[in-house]
């Protein structure tokens, strides 16, 4: 559940949104470790698992390109099923674009970037709970979001892969 914290700055909205992504964790962390050792398993080194996660920062459509890797599909079926795989990005995306389409282009992109299931949930629960917010509270809710959720996929990605190469 959304805590309910007055957030009347912007560093209290980026502080609430810490708060609310930390939940997620108990999801992201295991996930995460997961991927490592399935990344390792499936014969990547350590840089390219963390690679892999910084680039595509999806599970689930890293799990499915890894797996039609393994498989040695062609590289067009890899990059068009995790794509598909990824469709709902679009649809977070265009739920978003009326609470931070008008921020500047470069948090527009880094918020592109950031935008995974944990980060749009959050942001997309307490947008609509605070129709007054404007566009630097917004923003900063949502990084506060992204802290505790892709730092910790790239994080657990790693700690997986040396264990999964340990195993």
């Amino acid at each position: 559940m959304i805590a309910e914290t007055p957030t009347s700055t912007p560093a209290s909205a980026f502080f609430a949104g810490l708060r609310d992504g930390l939940p997620f964790l108990l999801v992201i962390g295991p996930f995460g470790l997961m991927f490592g050792v399935a990344a390792t398993e499936a014969g990547l080194d350590l840089f390219a698992a963390l690679t892999f996660s910084i680039v595509v920062i999806a599970g689930a459509s890293q799990f499915t390109a890894l797996q039609l890797m393994v498989d040695q599909a062609p590289v067009l079926i890899v990059l068009a099923t995790s794509l598909a795989v990824n469709l709902r990005m679009a649809m977070y995306s265009a739920a978003l674009t009326p609470h931070l389409g008008r921020a500047p282009l470069w948090q527009r992109a880094l918020i592109s970037y950031f935008l995974v299931d944990a980060t749009y949930a959050c942001a997309a629960v307490r947008y609509e709970r605070e129709p007054g917010w404007d566009m630097a509270r917004k923003v900063a809710y949502f990084f506060g979001t992204v802290l505790p959720v892709c730092p910790i996929w790239y994080v657990t990605t790693v700690i997986g892969a040396l264990v999964g190469r340990a195993i």
